[in-house]
């Protein structure tokens, strides 16, 4: 291990149930992220320096073991940071299951992760139809004016790289689930789910893959027009649900009010 090797971080939370369905879970945040979606709820992760040594997470990691059956990495963007590679080794060789919250756009990271059987668990972010980099540029703002998403990311890049990140969960065997964040009138209509299920279905060999639609919080959003939304409720979440369930074996809704259910 890299004596010299620091992660961004940006926090714990030292006991969740909602992280990972059916496991006790330690989730460690970490800052930054290349995309910059107006909705998104973790935005003060987005920026900022919170550098770390690697042996101050791996402390945090043991401490919680005795209570905890898994981490899982969160963030921003945990593939964004070297040292996950060296953080999951280190929680495999505790015992514990370690799952990760990605938007997908680093598949080399992903794929290095699973060549040296360090993750048992992906959670990837499908933030609007695959077949559309436009609106999915859109989603994750690419033009929101809020920061300047890389010139060299460009939504055919992003789209290519959530794609490439799937297919390699998907070829790996791994476990592994599918998202929708869905918010009134910017993303997740029934049009825009049917699309984005129709590609899942079309593209995914795991025919056992769950899809997840969850609920935007309008408040918490990082672009400020979208803050008075008027967020979605679990019945029309239930409904867009059984669009996905024409095309998919597993599907849940995950909202505030009721928490995660199956569809």
């Amino acid at each position: 291990m890299g004596t010299a090797m620091r992660v961004n971080y940006a926090g714990v939370v030292p006991l969740s149930t909602l992280d990972w369905t059916g496991k006790s879970a330690f989730t460690i945040f970490f800052r930054g992220c290349p995309l910059r979606c107006p909705y998104c709820q973790n935005h003060p992760y987005l920026e900022g320096t919170g550098l770390v040594e690697l042996e101050f997470v791996e402390e945090k990691i043991k401490s919680s073991k005795p209570f905890v059956s898994a981490v899982v990495f969160s963030g921003g963007e945990p593939l964004m940071q070297a040292g996950i590679v060296d953080l999951a080794e280190f929680a495999k060789n505790l015992g514990l299951s370690v799952g990760i919250h990605t938007n997908g756009c680093y598949p080399e990271r992903a794929a290095e992760m699973i060549e040296r059987k360090l993750v048992d668990k992906f959670f990837i972010d499908v933030k609007a139809p695959l077949d559309d980099p436009e609106l999915y540029g859109k989603v994750a703002g690419y033009e929101s004016g809020e920061t300047n998403i890389s010139p060299s990311r460009t939504p055919e890049k992003i789209t290519a790289a959530v794609a490439k990140t799937i297919k390699t969960a998907d070829a790996s065997g791994l476990e592994f689930e599918l998202r929708t964040t869905v918010f009134r009138d910017f993303i997740g209509g029934e049009e825009e789910i049917s699309r984005i299920v129709t590609w899942i279905s079309e593209n995914v060999k795991n025919k056992d893959v769950t899809y997840v639609l969850q609920q935007g919080i309008p408040e918490h959003s990082l672009q400020e027009n979208l803050r008075d939304i008027r967020v979605l409720g679990r019945e029309e979440l239930f409904e867009l649900g059984k669009i996905a369930k024409s095309h998919l074996k597993k599907v849940r809704i995950r909202t505030k009010e009721e928490g995660e259910e199956v569809v």
